[in-house]
């Protein structure tokens, strides 16, 4: 069972449990722009780069249906943890492969951009209708001034 976020709190620790995966499993080591975290460690180890890959990948996951990411999203979150788990998979090229392309940041990334490019609002719509800032921000949208998201908590 999935636990939507209900707060602006409950997205601030989504968010930093995204970021948290992101580093760990991608940037736990740096060396200038390029980074090697535990998914790139543990992939010469047989089974055990899978396993964290799809461990920490459904992490993300979970988190983006948690934030109510759009449906699109999530399913090109979950296609790039896939090709992560998959490329480590394969013999050294692959494991090459995998240390290099770092699939958990960039899904991580994506999450918190769309996350970013959306607004919550506490409550339900009908809650939120009756608010100045809901109404500025339709008149904003209508207005063709604002084109972000609109995501209610309620």
């Amino acid at each position: 069972m999935v636990i939507f976020a209900k707060s602006h709190l409950d997205l601030h620790n989504i968010r930093s449990n995204v970021e948290r995966v992101k580093k760990l499993s991608d940037n736990v080591v740096g060396i200038g722009p390029l980074g090697v975290g535990l998914d790139g460690l543990l992939t010469w180890i047989p089974g055990a780069g899978e396993l964290y890959s799809l461990g920490a990948g459904g992490l993300i996951i979970m988190d983006a249906v948690r934030a109510r990411a759009a449906p699109m999203i999530v399913i090109q979150i979950t296609a790039i943890i896939l090709i992560d788990t998959v490329a480590g998979a394969l013999p050294v090229a692959g494991k090459v492969a995998d240390m290099l392309f770092t699939g958990h940041k960039w899904s991580a990334d994506m999450l918190v951009k769309h996350m970013d490019d959306t607004i919550y609002f506490e409550g339900t719509r009908k809650e939120a209708q009756g608010t100045a800032e809901y109404r500025d921000l339709l008149a904003r949208i209508q207005a063709g001034k604002e084109k972000r998201r609109v995501v209610f908590l309620g």
